[in-house]
């Protein structure tokens, strides 16, 4: 007969959170413990591999997505394909945003930076769309989004590197003109 393995490894991730509640419930003396290891595990941010992420989720959409988003939409009208493709871009992004205000609502404001950075160098990978792909009905799309990523840090009181930053994603310094201290 076979081993049988963990039922908890065979859990699927809603399933694994229910579990997690439950015991939390259970066994409230664990809270503390928990919350140092969800601390933990929140801390750790790799920038490349955001900036991976975001680079793939927005250049390898397939571009069939936009058959069913542009044209004429009853009950609301027309949609350009150059804001359809827009609009499903932001979809993609916005996991990655909401990542960046996670972060730092929690008051994790090195880990806050890091996603920031990372989102930041990924969108400065996607700057030419190339063909066949989503960004290139959308051109502006990486330089625009930057840009909100840089107000929305502002707002947010995460602080950018600006000065490595400036260093690597030429011809973004605008971005970081105003307001930011070069440390």
């Amino acid at each position: 007969m076979p081993a049988r393995s963990p039922a908890v490894n065979a859990l699927s991730p809603v399933e694994k959170a229910e579990l997690l509640d439950a015991l939390l419930t259970a066994r409230p003396e664990l809270r503390g413990q928990a919350e140092e290891l969800a601390t933990r595990r929140l801390s750790q941010v790799d920038p490349t591999g955001v900036a991976d992420g975001v680079e793939s989720a927005l250049r390898f959409v397939e571009i069939d997505e936009l058959n069913g988003r542009a044209g004429h939409r009853p009950g609301i009208g027309y949609l350009h394909p150059v804001d359809a493709a827009a609009e499903i871009l932001d979809e993609l992004l916005q996991p990655f945003l909401d990542d960046l205000q996670r972060h730092a609502r929690l008051g994790m404001t090195v880990a806050a930076t890091e996603v920031a950075v990372g989102i930041l160098h990924g969108l400065y990978r996607c700057r030419d769309g190339g063909s066949e792909s989503l960004l290139e009905y959308s051109p502006d799309f990486a330089d625009e989004r930057a840009e909100q990523i840089v107000r929305q840090c502002r707002a947010l009181a995460v602080h950018l590197p600006v000065a490595d930053l400036v260093d690597a994603l030429p011809g973004w310094e605008p971005l970081f003109g105003h307001g930011w201290s070069m440390r």
